[in-house]
């Protein structure tokens, strides 16, 4: 006769209730706080926009090739919480997945993966919104000016 056993504590899936917890509400809440680094002041980002279209077209005029300097976008604090928080949700698959493998109770296996899945689905969705709604205004931006020549 087989038995099953089954754990009495769900010590990995708990473990994963509470990582995705945390993971998912830091990402909700870091979508509404915004953005903790202030960004460059505008008048900086068009002054180096400037100066490069400037070089631009000196050396297109000398008939000279122009190479712009790639710029490295410098990682902010937004950065690393982002990739935190992705780590966590990542943390919290994990252990409820382990918790699952070793025959734990199903719920807070299950609940474990869904807070970690949905904080990382929630990063990659903003972003998406957000870089749709930007095509989407260029193109009715592009669509109102007239190119006839």
């Amino acid at each position: 006769m087989m038995t099953e056993t089954t754990p009495k504590t769900s010590t990995y899936g708990m473990l994963a209730v509470v990582l995705g917890f945390l993971s998912f509400a830091a990402v909700i809440g870091h979508f509404f706080v915004g953005p903790l680094d202030p960004p460059p002041p505008l008048e900086t980002s068009l002054a180096d926009k400037a100066a490069s279209i400037r070089d631009a077209t000196v050396a297109a005029l000398k008939g000279e090739d122009y190479e712009a300097e790639p710029t490295v976008r410098a990682r902010t604090l937004d950065d690393y919480l982002t990739y935190s928080f992705i780590g966590l949700g990542l943390v919290a698959i994990l252990l409820g997945v382990i918790g699952f493998v070793r025959r734990e109770h199903l719920r807070p296996s299950v609940a474990g993966v869904a807070l970690g899945g949905m904080a990382i689905a929630f990063q990659v969705a903003t972003t998406l919104f957000f870089a749709l709604l930007i095509a989407f205004l260029i193109a009715t931006v592009l669509d109102q000016l007239d190119f006839s020549f």
